[in-house]
């Protein structure tokens, strides 16, 4: 009995507005997809963020329901958790939902309560949750922990409540049980946690979702974090863990938990200080050399995150023109994020470039305002769910902007 695992696929990305990024995760799932099709499980678990919208893009909709149905119609049941990026923001059916409908053997449970009687106990309605998240597919119990768009403190209580009905089904169901959940767990994620791990179910194998870096534990309770198909953003691109799918075998009382490597374009971050602008493009074309030189036959050319110091007396713009150069003279994907250090105060503040505009209003932002990048990107984003009236895209973005991001932005404002 064999199940295949993974999570955070986030098909239909386009950080930076880098369609090699795009790209380059479908081909990932279609990697991870032939490799399903050889290994014919028994059940195949994505344990959320299948897509990177609530609402994606029409491609990646019909690239993803066309690999599903290569799958299914092998008679491999398809099994979808929820996650921040493909929950929209108000009561509605969510696009898994949506493929649910449209594809035989894909199941995407959401707790939705059939009672109207409000004075309900609290315990009946955890009841019906786990049940109305159970799926028994080919002698397994698949039991989908529901994903919830609300503050941290409410779903950290609402996981403490919910979590033991589950582990009490669990032990009532005959044969091997999967817990699929979204959420960070303590002591391995602590900072959005919303759990221990001694708290966490005792099913024969737990599927999770939610960080983007590999984790495995083998010792008293068997789960893993898959980790992303592919490299999402500069800070992802440093880790070292593998890329691919997990097989786990649960044919006997111990899982074997198999990590399947798939081969993804090399992602690299590199470093550089620029003094003057003379110096600017052969350095930049240093670094591209030297990758260049150490890919293997075959390869694809690297996506370098170039992080670049430059003082306040080298213009951005100049910069950039030139990483420009070096990307089309080389043929690669160069994303320049740069540092601008102003040495006469104690205080340096990013101008991450991510435009070749010194007018990118990113910039500006983070320049004139001296607000981190991130929160500028998710402002400019939300201006343009705004101006297009995508109250989801809003409610989406609103969610994202933390606690943090708030006390950031109030602090330019006084």
């Amino acid at each position: 009995m064999q199940i295949v695992h993974m999570s955070d696929l986030h098909i239909g990305a386009r950080p930076y507005n880098e369609n090699t990024i795009y790209d380059d995760i479908k081909e990932a799932f279609d990697q991870s997809v032939e490799m399903i099709k050889k290994e014919k499980p028994d059940a195949f678990i994505i344990s959320g963020d299948l897509f990177d919208s609530p609402k994606p893009d029409n491609d990646s909709l019909k690239f993803v329901i066309q690999r599903f149905k290569e799958l299914t119609n092998l008679g491999i049941p398809i099994i979808l958790a929820h996650g921040e990026h493909d929950t929209p923001g108000r009561r509605e059916s969510t696009i898994l939902q949506v493929i649910s409908s449209a594809v035989d053997k894909v199941y995407a449970p959401v707790y939705e309560s059939r009672s109207s009687d409000k004075t309900m106990p609290k315990e009946k309605t955890y009841e019906e949750i786990v049940k109305n998240t159970t799926i028994s597919v080919n002698k397994l119990n698949i039991f989908v922990y529901p994903f919830r768009k609300a503050n941290l403190d409410f779903r950290r209580q609402l996981a403490k409540e919910l979590l033991p009905y589950y582990n009490e089904a669990i032990k009532k169901v005959s044969g091997k049980s999967v817990f699929v959940a979204h959420f960070s767990i303590e002591p391995i994620f602590p900072q959005d946690a919303l759990v221990s791990v001694n708290e966490l179910p005792e099913a024969s194998y737990i599927a999770m979702g939610h960080i983007h870096r590999r984790w495995i534990s083998k010792e008293k309770k068997y789960y893993a974090y898959p980790g992303s198909l592919y490299p999402i953003e500069s800070n992802e691109a440093r880790l070292s863990n593998k890329r691919g799918p997990l097989l786990i075998d649960l044919s006997t009382d111990v899982p074997d938990i198999q990590e399947i490597d798939i081969k993804v374009r090399k992602n690299v971050v590199k470093e550089l200080e620029i003094m003057n602008e003379k110096e600017i493009y052969n350095k930049i074309k240093s670094i591209v050399d030297i990758e260049k030189r150490s890919l293997e036959k075959n390869d694809k050319n690297p996506l370098i995150y170039l992080k670049i110091n430059i003082p306040k007396n080298v213009y951005s713009k100049i910069v950039l023109q030139n990483v420009e150069k070096v990307k089309n003279e080389e043929n690669l994907v160069i994303i320049p994020l740069l540092e601008r250090i102003n040495k006469d105060i104690e205080e340096s503040h990013s101008v991450k470039s991510l435009s070749k505009s010194v007018l990118d209003p990113v910039n500006i932002m983070v320049n004139e305002f001296k607000i981190k990048e991130s929160t500028a990107r998710l402002l400019i984003e939300l201006r343009d769910a705004a101006f297009e009236k995508n109250e989801d895209r809003v409610n989406e973005l609103l969610s994202r902007l933390s606690e943090s991001s708030f006390e950031e932005l109030k602090k330019v404002l006084e």
